[in-house]
């Protein structure tokens, strides 16, 4: 029995490699079929292939690659107030942000947290839509972004030990930590690959699986994200960054905290992006497995009364079922 089965499947397999060789695309099964009516019941092969009629239901999360940060000449009334403007511009120099320890030049044990945007939970629910060609999806997900803005002070002086008014860098830095609870709705189109349908297999090993559909495509993506925030925590400071061996503030440190872990004022409530996406799925019986290169273009800004955009680059896996 086992072997039947092995051999059945195998020339399913060979059917579906030379018909995609070919760039075929069928739908329903040809008379000169080589494995027979009787057992293939869908097939669509080639470019912008068919998919069959199904619904699938994923978990999945995120690798975030990178969260490009565009803000410059910022004025909010969400912060502390400062001499200069935010921007994104990062500029410190090499060692210039180590938190040294009171009063001394040894470095603290305060590590900065990571920046970045990660997706730790997805939830997902896709249909296959044939007489449109695509696939439909729609994802709830639980989102957390971190990132700064800067702010660069040259006017200080201090008196030196030579007894001479001396410049240094002082800069205030605002991090960032936010919380969402996310919806994204989307539509995705196969480009080329293979769906496939059949009648049961059962083998004798794994009685309880049967598999039924084959499928394995690459295809982009476009939808419509929107997060709710659910959680925002501030830390407003400023660092000493170039004379940390001659000046420090009251506190022994190179570093003060204007604001710890504040929800800022003017942080935009709904945040909505565009977003597109290039991938591959594949799908065995009724497991499901997919993953995918993404960007998202914000479409409004952090805060309400700045621009501040977001844009964000990264990888999306999903595993899970199909019916």
């Amino acid at each position: 029995m086992l072997q039947t089965a092995v051999s059945t499947v195998s020339l399913a397999v060979w059917a579906l490699l030379l018909r995609s060789i070919a760039g075929a695309q069928t739908h329903g099964v040809p008379e000169d079929s080589i494995v027979g009516r009787d057992f293939l019941q869908y097939v669509s092969t080639g470019w912008f292939p068919i998919p069959y009629t199904a619904t699938g239901y994923y978990v999945g999360s995120t690798i975030n690659i990178y969260q490009h940060s565009s803000a410059q000449n910022l004025r909010t009334a969400g912060t502390v107030p400062i001499v200069g403007t935010w921007s994104a511009a990062n500029p410190f120099r090499r060692g210039e942000n180590d938190i040294k320890k009171s009063w001394s030049n040894d470095d603290a044990d305060d590590d900065f947290p990571p920046l970045g945007y990660s997706v730790p939970l997805i939830l997902r629910v896709q249909q296959n839509i044939p007489f449109l060609r695509c696939i439909i999806r729609l994802d709830a997900m639980y989102e957390m972004s971190r990132d700064r803005l800067f702010s660069l002070d040259t006017s200080r002086q201090y008196l030196s030990l030579s007894g001479q008014p001396t410049r240094f860098r002082e800069v205030s830095v605002l991090f960032n930590n936010e919380h969402f609870l996310g919806a994204r709705l989307g539509v995705t189109i196969p480009v080329y690959g293979a769906f496939v349908t059949s009648e049961p297999i059962r083998l004798d090993t794994l009685r309880s699986i049967s598999i039924d559909r084959l499928a394995s495509f690459y295809y982009f993506g476009a939808s419509i994200h929107g997060a709710v925030l659910v959680l925002s925590e501030a830390t407003q400071y400023v660092q000493i960054a170039d004379a940390k061996s001659s000046l420090r503030y009251a506190n022994g440190q190179d570093t003060v905290t204007l604001m710890q872990k504040a929800r800022l004022s003017t942080a935009q409530p709904l945040r909505l992006y565009a977003d597109v996406a290039a991938g591959w799925q594949a799908t065995f019986g009724v497991f499901s497995f997919a993953v995918e290169a993404y960007v998202a273009f914000p479409l409004r800004s952090v805060l309400t009364d700045a621009r501040w955009m977001l844009t964000r680059f990264g990888i999306r896996t999903a595993i899970g079922w199909e019916r």
